[in-house]
């Protein structure tokens, strides 16, 4: 390894993310605290574990780097994975051996230097993630270094590398990173192909620092903005119109009286877009809209309301024309007056809305009576002439008294449930909502939602109503909301809250709010919380206990097999008594089966309480097979009992902790060699299936065991009595055997039937097993 290039111990512990990536499976087999972190992982597990996909833009260049670095040779680059969610890194990649011998990449990534990127970071980068428009952080040319969080959600994965991946054009990438360098800020239109489909989007490019080093990218979705624009701006065609005829000649004139003013040009109302004018109709509130001392519309309410036949005679009021051309204001209640005779005593709500060629003033009318007809002019004779009463059309017809059954039926339901209108006013309380919260609905009625929401948990409202009313997806996906109501009865109440809106066009109520009262989920998840905790408790002072213990123990333990194995080699002299020399090899075959039970106990309750520690390594079954078969060899020798193995030569080698393998391995041989009888046999096989996993088998020809017997093994301190047999043993072999496998990441399955034998199975994974 080169001098220059760092060991994986200076990487563990420094703040810059690093990977050890095995090139030729696209696989990760290394990585420290910050890489971890990165891929979104909780331990290293997680990410040895995880698959990526070859065509990924960062996985794609390092397997391209993985086969051209050498020895001694760095490349620094720019490295992007989508499947992160994060941002690209620039990265420097050295060739590095991996633990089979084979050449890997190691994947560093480097920081950000000089003053100026530091101020870039710190008073850019904070600000930049809390925008609500998608925004991008761009280099100068075009590899996009940061993503916040709305351009990560409307960008789809390969179109987070760099300007020209998002348009998916090199060309207009280039003419606009061209642009931008002469003119400093630009501003185009594209239609980008997103993965909701075609958008159209207005591309916002500025530069931000003084070298032009990095820009800002913003992108606008003005995809329905635009199409509203060319609907509006479609006038329908005119008929032709005939061109006018030619005066008359004057007549001469037979007197001097000076003839009346010719009458003043009628308005005519401006041209309004179908879809705008249909849904202004459609509304049951009176409806006026004037700008610039102008009247420009009123709907079919307001034409009723005031007497008139018709939308343009209404802008051709003067008494109206008037009264609300210059008015700004809303009044609580006023009398209004019209050219048709009609006074009508109303409320007038005034606001500014958006309207073709510049904003309008919006007028809506609720009325406090029925409007009355103007008194007719008094006749000039005495005698009184029939005058016909004005009586207009009724403004609103009474609301239909609510459905009954439906009302039964939501009030059944243990939920509460609540309507309320735009501005989150109640509406409507059910029986559920009245139980919850303690209050009648005559009590909360036009009272704010919010007033029923504990103070800490209103935020939590308006973001979630505000998430609601954006046109992202949190719109689409409404997963509710936890917070904490105040009721009546005093004290707060956990709920889980979700607000929809009412598609009803007639409906009063915007938005309905189901609230359920969670305290028993609450209390359960507390409970279990802390029957976790100290169940977590529990285990680490055994384990504590275990530990202490078992140093206590082989304290004297080491003593009595040291001077049990001096005294059975006869060292300061032979013992003549046969009988001494005996109790000497007892004490000293007691002694390694006491150090074993130690042992064996202490490695169970690390794997249950998740202390062991584990070097996963590249591991080849073969060696580990022929390791402990050697060391088992004198036992078998002496069982008369034969030991084969029929492993395939090309096996691949497997992802696993050595050291727990082969301790696996050892206690599958001696369980199988000490309950088989002589002249029997036990084979240790592998095989790889057509799903890509990998197999380790270890079968005998012993005695076997029946269901029973069979579930007492895998308990630990179970020893199975079995006819005819009484082999020693701590109980501990096959639950230890089983939690280790398991700690590895295979699966362990075993098999046994009386005098037929028993077969042990371990299954590596895909993801654990090594491409050659």
């Amino acid at each position: 390894m080169p001098e220059n290039t760092p060991t994986l111990d200076d990487l563990r512990d420094v703040p810059e993310a690093a990977w050890l990536w095995d090139g030729a499976r696209a696989r990760i087999v290394w990585a420290n605290t910050a890489g971890i972190a990165y891929f979104g992982g909780q331990s290293l597990f997680d990410l040895i574990d995880r698959p990526f996909d070859i065509r990924e833009l960062g996985v794609e260049l390092v397997t391209k780097l993985s086969r051209s670095l050498r020895n001694g040779e760095a490349d620094i680059s720019l490295m992007h994975f989508p499947s992160s969610g994060a941002a690209p890194l620039t990265c420097k990649s050295m060739a590095y051996a991996l633990a089979d011998g084979r050449m890997g990449l190691l994947v560093v990534a480097t920081r950000t230097t000089g003053v100026e990127a530091e101020a870039l970071r710190a008073d850019i980068v904070g600000a930049f993630d809390l925008l609500p428009t998608a925004a991008a952080l761009m280099a100068k040319d075009g590899a996009i270094r940061h993503l916040n969080s709305a351009a990560l959600l409307l960008l789809g994965p390969r179109q987070r590398a760099s300007l020209a991946g998002l348009l998916g054009d090199e060309a207009a990438a280039m003419e606009i990173l061209a642009r931008l360098e002469q003119a400093g800020t630009i501003s185009v239109v594209r239609s980008v192909a997103m993965p909701i489909g075609p958008r159209d989007l207005r591309l916002t490019a500025r530069r931000i620092a003084s070298d032009g080093a990095h820009g800002l990218l913003l992108l606008d979705d003005i995809t329905e903005r635009r199409a509203l624009e060319l609907q509006l701006n479609t006038v329908p065609s005119q008929p032709v119109q005939a061109p006018p005829k030619p005066p008359l000649p004057a007549m001469p004139v037979k007197s001097q009286a000076a003839s009346p003013p010719p009458p003043e040009a009628r308005r005519k109302l401006p041209h309004i877009p179908d879809i705008v004018r249909n849904h202004i109709d459609r509304s049951a509130d009176a409806m006026l809209f004037a700008r610039e001392g102008l009247l420009l519309y009123a709907n079919s309410a307001f034409c009723k309301l005031t007497g008139h036949n018709s939308a343009e005679d209404v802008v051709n009021d003067q008494l109206l024309s008037d009264r609300f051309a210059s008015l700004e204001n809303s009044v609580p209640q006023t009398e209004i007056k019209t050219s048709t005779g009609v006074t009508v005593t109303a409320g007038v709500h005034a606001s500014l809305i958006p309207w073709l060629n510049g904003p309008a003033r919006q007028f809506v009318l609720e009325p406090a009576a029925a409007p009355k007809a103007a008194p007719p002019p008094p006749a000039k004779t005495e005698a009184k002439a029939p005058v016909a009463e004005i009586i207009p059309d009724p403004v609103k017809a009474p609301l239909p008294e609510a459905d009954e059954e439906l009302r039964a039926i939501l009030d059944t339901a243990a939920d509460g449930i609540i309507t309320l209108d735009g501005e989150l006013r109640i509406h409507t309380f059910s029986a559920g909502a009245e139980a919850i919260f303690g209050y009648r609905i005559a009590e909360v009625a036009g009272k704010p939602f919010a007033d029923l929401i504990a103070s800490d948990s209103r935020k939590v409202l308006r973001d979630y109503f505000a998430a609601l009313q954006g046109p992202g997806l949190a719109s689409v996906f409404n997963d509710g909301r936890e917070v904490t109501a105040v009721v009546k009865q005093g004290g707060t109440v956990p709920l889980f809250l979700t607000l929809g809106k009412l598609q009803a066009p007639k409906s009063q109520a915007a938005f309905c709010a189901v609230v359920r009262d969670i305290t028993h989920w609450k209390k359960t998840e507390t409970e279990l919380r802390q029957a976790k905790e100290t169940a977590e408790a529990t285990s680490r002072q055994k384990s504590e206990f275990l530990a202490r213990i078992s140093h206590e123990l082989r304290t004297p333990l080491n003593a009595i097999m040291g001077f049990s194995e001096v005294m059975r080699l006869q060292r300061f002299g032979r013992i003549e008594n046969e009988k001494y020399r005996g109790y000497v090899n007892d004490i000293h075959a007691s002694g390694g089966h006491l150090l074993s039970l130690i042992n064996d106990l202490l490695d169970l309750s690390k794997v249950e309480a998740g202390k062991l520690e584990l070097n996963f390594t590249s591991v080849n079954l073969g060696d580990v097979t022929e390791h402990a078969m050697k060391m088992l060899q004198e036992q078998a020798t002496s069982a008369r009992v034969v030991l084969r193995k029929t492993l395939p030569p090309e096996l691949p080698n497997v992802v696993a902790d050595l050291r727990s393998m082969r301790q696996i391995m050892l206690n599958l041989l001696s369980n199988a060699v000490k309950f088989t009888d002589p002249g029997g046999q036990v084979i240790v096989s592998a095989q790889v299936t057509p799903a890509g996993e990998l197999k380790l088998l270890v079968k005998d020809t012993g005695i076997g065991m029946d269901a029973e017997q069979l579930r007492e093994a895998l308990q630990p301190f179970r020893r199975v009595t079995t006819e005819g047999r009484d082999a020693q043993g701590t109980g501990l072999g096959l639950p230890l055997t089983k939690a280790l496998a398991e700690a590895n990441r295979t699966k362990f399955s075993i098999s046994s039937e009386p005098r037929k034998g028993t077969l042990a199975e371990i299954t590596f994974p895909t993801t654990r097993v090594l491409a050659e």
